[in-house]
């Protein structure tokens, strides 16, 4: 586990290659998505590191329902009893009452490497967990400091970010673009409809925010919307 302090009280988790959030500027500590299945213990440590206990996490936002950002989640519920947070496309996969789809149907290379990568242990089954908020785009909602929920569908079809007003603003992107060696797309082999992920990624560079967060990649600071902007005129090219 790699914990970093992006600002005072607002904490990057890692797990191997993908990141999840704790905001802990509030008496209610919210965190933005939940890593890696069976990894439930990173998280309780990062707790503890924080000074803070697993009763006092009280909200967790789901961006989409992808094993590694949702693996950890009916764990961490049912260590902390947190509240969860999904768009409503989503909610029912993370429920479990309808199964978990494959990423992208129609991607030769996740055909190729399904048979690999849907056995390994990292990747692991999603167990079912409540959803006891569904959000709508341009909801705020009353944790973190005011989230405002941002439906950017195309790597899921409930895919959301989350901007946080304070610190000039914090975008919570989840998979909605990528931080890999500059801006970038999401994976193609994960991504349900290509061509929408590229026009969520034109509304978030419409977004005031001066910190990127990302899913995977390292956190943009200081004036991540212009870069984002940038990012969209070359997608137009």
């Amino acid at each position: 586990m790699a914990l970093e302090e992006i600002f005072p009280f607002i904490y990057g988790v890692r797990i191997l290659y993908v990141n999840a959030f704790l905001l802990a500027e509030d008496e209610a500590i919210t965190l933005v998505d939940s890593g890696l299945a069976n990894r439930e213990g990173t998280f309780l440590r990062a707790l503890s590191e924080i000074k803070h206990s697993p009763g006092e996490l009280k909200h967790i936002v789901l961006t989409h329902h992808h094993t590694d950002h949702a693996g950890n989640l009916a764990a961490l519920v049912e260590a902390s009893g947190a509240d969860v947070w999904a768009h409503p496309l989503e909610a029912p996969i993370v429920r479990g009452t309808v199964p978990l789809p494959r990423s992208n149907p129609k991607s030769i290379m996740l055909k190729m490497l399904w048979p690999l990568v849907g056995r390994l242990s990292i990747y692991g089954r999603l167990a079912p967990a409540p959803v006891d908020h569904e959000v709508a785009d341009g909801e705020e909602l009353p944790i973190g400091g005011g989230l405002k929920v941002v439906h950017t569908p195309g790597h899921t079809s409930g895919h959301i970010a989350v901007l946080m007003p304070r610190h000039g603003g914090v975008l919570f992107v989840g998979d909605a673009a990528t931080n890999i060696l500059g801006l970038r797309p999401p994976l193609g082999m994960s991504t349900l409809d290509m061509a929408q992920a590229k026009d969520s990624i034109r509304k978030l560079g419409e977004l005031e925010f001066e910190t990127a967060c990302f899913g995977h990649g390292g956190v943009l600071k200081g004036k991540a919307n212009a870069a984002f902007r940038r990012f969209v005129e070359k997608l137009a090219r």
